[in-house]
């Protein structure tokens, strides 16, 4: 009898595991912006493969891929064009032969969506905004009908025009995951390219979300570094599905990790200060500042604001950006010196002019 309870406990064990082997395996390939690697999907661990056997992780893919077959979700082979058969695979999600087509709302319907979305694009910086950009591409294919330009990719421009850029694909897929991974407080492990190219995988706690310059941010926990961290979202190239709950901690705060220009430079950051005129509304300093920082009153009756900064000529160009509202360079010298590097040099340009 016990044994017969130990093999059908097993059994389950067994069933369970390929269940969650293919879930992690649909969602990671609809969630990449680019067909997977062979190589990337058996020998990847926290997908369900990647044990001392590659043979049968390669059994094991093949199976998973039928199984997805059978529910109607196609993983296809793709190579590059003139690629030959010797050439390494690659694996996605044939989307026409999976998924419904478009066109299962009304036309009436799909109007009122895109005033919708129109009226938040409007707004200058929301945090969903290339996720809103993709489904307005596909409301106007339904408003419109074919040859509308949406079938091309149509999305608009930061100032609200038309532009034709592509379809966004898996950029927007990664968004939907990240964003979805955030609303419901999940822990989510990506693929992330840095600034130089350099690919790693994260698993973040996603605590907050801020939009800058055209850019998404998402800030949290980074399991790997064991630190609060930024990620762009447009460097995200693909996500696994989200696992595991957290809490925010109630002492974080976003404005805290919104960037400023002197924010982007290497080496260590140091305390520099500035300086507003009394008359200057707090809450004029408050935006300029966006919140960073300590402000506090001096017994002229100026404010001053102490804040971090890593690169000291950009903050005096910061400081001189905004000195119509009265900012002015306060300490250490390096940072006065180089406001007055600055206002040199335009002097004697508007000289020359």
């Amino acid at each position: 009898m016990s044994v017969r309870k130990s093999s059908e406990a097993d059994g389950g064990r067994g069933r369970n595991e390929t269940a969650l082997r293919v879930l992690n395996l649909l969602f990671v390939l609809n969630s990449s912006s680019n067909p997977l690697t062979t190589e990337q999907i058996v020998s990847d661990s926290d997908l369900g493969y990647g044990s001392d056997n590659r043979a049968s992780d390669l059994k094991k893919f093949k199976r998973d891929r039928d199984r997805l077959a059978e529910h109607g979700i196609h993983v296809v082979e793709v190579r590059d064009e003139g690629a030959t058969a010797t050439d390494g695979s690659r694996w996605t999600i044939d989307r026409a032969s999976t998924y419904a087509p478009a066109g299962v709302i009304s036309r009436d319907d799909a109007d009122t969506l895109l005033r919708a979305v129109d009226e938040s694009l409007s707004r200058q910086e929301i945090p969903y905004r290339q996720a809103l950009l993709g489904i307005r591409s596909k409301l106007v294919a339904l408003t419109q009908g074919p040859g509308s330009g949406a079938d091309a990719g149509e999305t608009r421009r930061e100032d609200g025009t038309d532009r034709c850029d592509g379809d966004d694909g898996g950029a927007g897929r990664c968004a939907d995951a990240l964003w979805s991974a955030f609303a419901m407080k999940r822990r989510i492990r990506f693929a992330y390219l840095d600034a130089r190219g350099a690919e790693s995988q994260r698993t973040l706690e996603i605590w907050g979300v801020f939009m800058q310059d055209g850019h998404t941010y998402y800030v949290g926990l980074d399991e790997q570094s064991g630190g609060v961290r930024t990620f762009r979202a447009d460097r995200v190239t693909r996500c696994w599905r989200p696992a595991g709950s957290y809490t925010v901690p109630p002492w974080f705060d976003v404005r805290d990790y919104l960037f400023l220009p002197f924010d982007i430079a290497g080496g260590l950051a140091s305390k520099a200060c500035f300086t507003f005129d009394g008359s200057i509304g707090e809450d004029e300093v408050v935006a300029i500042t966006h919140g960073r920082g300590e402000l506090e009153h001096l017994v002229d009756g100026r404010r001053l604001w102490t804040v971090k900064v890593r690169d000291m000529r950009a903050a005096a160009a910061f400081a001189l950006s905004h000195a119509q509202a009265s900012m002015r360079p306060f300490s250490p010298q390096k940072l006065v010196d180089e406001w007055n590097s600055l206002i040199g040099k335009a002097v004697a340009a508007h000289a020359e002019a």
